[in-house]
């Protein structure tokens, strides 16, 4: 493991490896360090391996495979605690050089004892996009093999198995007939978009042989079906899973280990455009975890699936569903049929491409790529957790509805802070319903035009009003001298918002706004008079003082403040750390800064709404 910033998510500090290690044995970590929401049902196990790294060796020790420094082979006689390097796999020259891991790792021991590692040359990567012609330009990323036939000591059979361009390696089995199958996906042109195959080896490794292609067509960087993931079912056949961005899993066949695929047809599992991975347990049941579609998304019918002029933001021609922030684990009795009531095992921005790994029978390790770092993360989930029900909410509910502007509003794929108080809430078991009332450009002016419908009409238990950006601002770029909302007015509209929102008996926590930071994009529109572009506080010299009118008035009320403005000011004080830091845009909270405010905010809520016991 390397010491990182464990994803933007983790506001407060650096968190060294160490440290990990030591909250993994006790118990674990907290969201705050690890930059993301765990399942209660599940445990932390490590960083820095995907589950599709590991192999496990005759003695009970457990082998670990990674691709970068000539492709390391280490063993860990506790469970991956500690590990001990016993060989590289190739210190030669390229190509086909171990350089680099990323995303997934695939390694397979098949029944004669080889250790298979399949993995990607990324000394002869290539990748760009040309907008104008809607097509890569000289795409390369080659698929490689080397085998083992002696635990690992020694390498050998090195050599290029799939040309062309393949964005993932997600899984790799062997079936009952001795074929070993590795699902590679293939750039293909006019138009450009991405395809499946899979090659097969019938002599565990030695050799490699290319399925005919599955083709759903598709345009854009990031259109078509690929990064398929295998089953072999207990009929003999094989069913293999692949990403699109059509709001679900499509599904092909084979009869004949992988060699040909038939019965291409799209499933009913939503999904978004996001690979999956399929797992035979040791119980015989089959698993599935992947990334579902947005919580207010649904899985629309494909004739709703209409081609626009030009390919989508996400890369394809069909506006995709692109929700990375939550993976779910469900399990199927029937050969996958149907599946159980998923579980949400992990929760926070930017998980994907998932892997499984079962260490012992009904013990599940679970890696995933989190963040913008991408750095791998590896938790354990029991089998029989997976089959117990949900747990459904506890106690009366607590209804919140999050009053804002753009810094409150959903943006994307980013998580708001009303995302994660829920998201907290809800794993604590509270029967909590968040209401996102946050609108982007809204000041406190042109919100109480909105304030009956969007707040008191949802009758809340408790209302957190963050206003103040837009209020305090001065539009000098469109020759404005004045805020457009004078500071008094701002004052008094803030206090009619707690009235009112008190006399219909609910209860308020006021948030300031954090400090902005200039951008460029800022300076062009803001960088005159009376802002000044060479202070890095320039641009919120005004909004300083509205953040100290909120302050009196929560003190003038009594309700409790959370004050933003000054703990993204006080974390820009330590050595090493800026505001910016914090900032999506110089603005914006990003998901550092909303985790921050998150945090803050759900030690109030505890105080103003304990628990019941």
């Amino acid at each position: 493991m390397t010491s990182r910033l464990l994803c933007r998510l983790a506001t407060v500090c650096l968190v060294a490896n160490a440290a990990l290690a030591a909250c993994a044995d006790q118990g674990t970590p907290s969201w705050r360090e690890l930059g993301y929401r765990l399942s209660p049902r599940c445990k932390f196990v490590m960083q820095g391996r995907a589950a599709g790294s590991f192999i496990a060796m005759d003695d009970g020790r457990l082998m670990g495979l990674r691709s970068d420094d000539g492709g390391t082979v280490e063993l860990s006689s506790d469970d991956g605690k500690t590990w001990q390097r016993i060989a590289t796999m190739y210190q030669g020259d390229g190509p086909g050089r171990l350089t680099k891991d990323y995303e997934c790792q695939i390694a397979l021991k098949t029944r004669k004892g080889v250790i298979l590692w399949v993995y990607r040359d990324f000394g002869n990567m290539h990748w760009a996009w040309d907008d104008k012609t809607g097509e890569a330009v000289d795409p390369s990323l080659t698929v490689w093999s080397i085998r083992s036939l002696d635990g690992g000591k020694t390498w050998i059979d090195r050599q290029p198995v799939a040309d062309g361009y393949c964005g993932s390696l997600n899984d790799i089995v062997q079936t009952s007939t001795g074929e070993i199958v590795v699902p590679i996906q293939q750039y293909v042109p006019n138009p450009g978009r991405h395809c499946q195959y899979t090659w097969v080896s019938a002599d565990d490794g030695k050799t490699w042989q290319r399925s005919n292609l599955i083709d759903i067509g598709g345009r854009g960087h990031h259109d078509g079906i690929f990064e398929g993931t295998l089953a072999e079912l207990k009929d003999g056949r094989l069913m293999m899973l692949m990403r699109t961005p059509r709001d679900r899993f499509w599904r092909a066949f084979s009869s004949d280990g992988g060699r040909t695929w038939r019965q291409i047809e799209p499933t009913d599992i939503a999904a978004s455009t996001a690979p999956g991975f399929l797992l035979r347990l040791a119980s015989g049941r089959l698993a599935l975890v992947w990334n579902p579609l947005p919580p207010d998304g649904r899985m629309r019918p494909l004739s709703e699936l209409q081609p626009g002029e030009k390919p989508h933001r996400q890369g394809s021609e069909l506006p995709a569903q692109n929700w990375r922030n939550s993976l779910q684990i469900a399990l199927s009795d029937d050969e996958a049929k149907t599946w159980s009531e998923p579980l949400t095992v992990a929760r926070g921005p930017r998980l994907c491409y998932p892997q499984m790994y079962e260490r012992r029978p009904g013990e599940i390790w679970v890696s995933f790529v989190a963040g913008r770092e991408w750095v791998k993360n590896l938790i354990r989930v029991n089998e029989e957790d997976l089959l117990r029900r949900p747990d459904g909410p506890n106690g009366e509910p607590l209804r919140i509805v999050a009053f804002g502007s753009s810094t409150t509003a959903p943006r994307g794929s980013l998580v708001v802070y009303p995302m994660l108080i829920e998201w907290e809430l809800t794993d604590q078991g509270r029967n909590v319903q968040m209401i996102n009332a946050g609108v982007g450009g809204d000041n406190t002016r042109s919100a109480a035009a909105r304030f009956e419908k969007d707040v008191l009409a949802q009758r809340p238990d408790l209302v957190i009003i963050q206003l103040g950006i837009n209020d305090s601002a001065i539009d000098v770029w469109k020759g404005a001298t004045a805020p457009r909302v004078p500071i008094d007015e701002y004052e008094r509209r803030l206090e009619e918002f707690v009235k009112r929102i008190q006399a219909q008996g609910g209860k308020v926590i006021l948030m300031t706004s954090n400090p902005i930071r200039w951008t460029d994009k800022l300076k062009e529109l803001y960088g005159k008079p009376p802002y000044n572009p060479a202070d890095p506080d320039g641009f919120s010299f005004l909004l300083k003082d509205y953040a100290e009118r909120m302050r009196q008035v929560a003190a003038r009320n009594g309700i409790p403040l959370v004050d933003s403005f000054r703990m993204f000011t006080e974390y820009g004080r330590v050595e090493g750390r800026s505001v910016d830091d914090l900032l999506l845009d110089g603005m914006h909270p990003n998901d550092a800064g909303h985790a921050l405010e998150a945090d803050a905010l759900l030690e109030v809520i505890g105080r103003m709404f304990p628990a019941a016991k």
